[in-house]
């Protein structure tokens, strides 16, 4: 066999193994995208797995483009396969970065029964940010009062007083409570409620032990009753140790295989073992959620901090079939409600129902918490666009 066939015969051989290898990298990330965009179909106290994947569905998106891209390179037809997993998930893609562009515009009469609900885990009103040279004034509260939303749904309040140490002064108290006359503070566990409008505090019994953080107001918005849920879902309960370890996994490799085996061990019984009860806890809440609003009934919001991603199974949950996602319904793009520890997923959310519609939502940029608000507009009643032509 002379050098020439020998090193065809090679080429052929190399080329033919790389394809093969492509294609099966090609099945792998359609696969995992799939899966991670319908992962929150699946009960995650049944299905752990589906639910962790579905939190890597970024990661796995941006694989499936990096694949598309050599795909096009190399061989153009396995970008079809990336193109098949991203339409077959399109539904669930559209609600992690949906597409409306620009904001509806409301008639004058529409304007008139239009309200506009502030969420926002607050972190006791302590700068996340540690000292601000040159701050008088704290920069949580000044955003709430900027703002200027008719209601204010809040988690991590303990108090509302003036605090030198967090830079709350006498003004700002003064400004919040001439703005807001309709206040509660500080219920089930660092709830609260800032309103123009009158409310009262629904004591319900809540399902489980008193580390429930869920709280009930009925309120009265231009003479329409709007039952609102405050919640702060089960968190993952992660120690300083634990965020520590995560933090690691990106900052360095392991040393040594036993090294990498000593940190996987870490990681499923410092943070998978964590997740799995937190994920279970929360489809407890969602499921009590759920039936209290269909015990209810009418208009119903659900708001704050839900400690999970958007698509998961407790929030499908709480939809059921006639509740929506404000932004899903509103937003264009993905975004990041919580940015601490290097942990960017969007898990404060705004669900609605009855005869509600929430027109536009905004993420403000407001870094002095480890989350970020979220401003909602909505509109009472049903709109003229909405009715049935004759």
């Amino acid at each position: 066999m002379n050098t020439s066939r020998f090193r065809n015969i090679f080429t052929n051989s190399v080329r033919t193994t790389l394809t093969v290898i492509l294609f099966i990298v090609n099945i792998l990330v359609a696969v995992a995208t799939i899966v991670a965009a319908y992962g929150g179909y699946a009960d995650p106290s049944r299905h752990l797995m589906c639910a962790l994947i579905s939190m890597m569905l970024p990661g796995i998106l941006i694989a499936g483009l990096l694949t598309a891209i050599i795909d096009l390179i190399f061989r153009w037809r396995f970008a079809l396969i990336q193109c098949v997993a991203w339409l077959i998930s399109l539904p669930s893609l559209l609600v992690y970065s949906p597409m409306h562009i620009g904001t509806e515009k409301l008639t004058p009469e529409e304007e008139s029964r239009s309200f506009t609900l502030l969420t926002y885990n607050v972190l006791q009103f302590w700068d996340f940010r540690g000292n601000v040279p040159g701050l008088e004034r704290n920069a949580t509260i000044d955003y709430i009062l900027d703002t200027d939303a008719d209601i204010v749904n809040l988690q991590e309040v303990e108090f509302i007083k003036s605090w030198p140490l967090w830079q709350i002064t006498d003004g700002q108290i003064r400004e919040l409570t001439e703005r807001y006359p309709y206040r509660v503070v500080n219920v089930s566990k660092d709830l609260t409620v800032l309103s123009k409008y009158p409310f009262e505090f629904l004591s319900i019994p809540m399902p489980g032990n008193s580390s429930e953080k869920m709280a009930l107001f009925r309120l009265n918005v231009m003479g329409e009753t709007i039952h609102l849920f405050n919640v702060h879902l089960e968190s993952i309960g992660l120690s300083m140790a634990d965020k520590q370890l995560y933090t690691d996994l990106f900052k360095k490799a392991p040393a040594s295989e036993l090294a990498l085996k000593r940190e996987m061990r870490d990681v499923k019984h410092q943070l998978i073992d964590k997740l799995s009860a937190a994920f279970k806890k929360r489809v407890n809440q969602a499921r009590f959620i759920r039936e209290t609003i269909d015990s209810i009934g009418g208009n119903f919001i659900v708001a704050g901090d839900f400690n999970d991603i958007q698509g998961c199974y407790a929030i499908r949950t709480i939809l059921g079939d006639d509740m929506h996602d404000a932004y899903a319904d509103n937003a264009f793009g993905p975004t990041i409600t919580y940015h601490g520890n290097r942990f960017y997923f969007r898990i404060d959310h705004v669900l609605y129902g009855g005869d509600l519609r929430a027109v536009d939502i905004e993420r403000g940029n407001q870094p002095s918490s480890d989350h970020y608000p979220l401003l909602t507009t909505f509109v009472l009643g049903s709109s003229d666009r909405d009715k049935p032509q004759p």
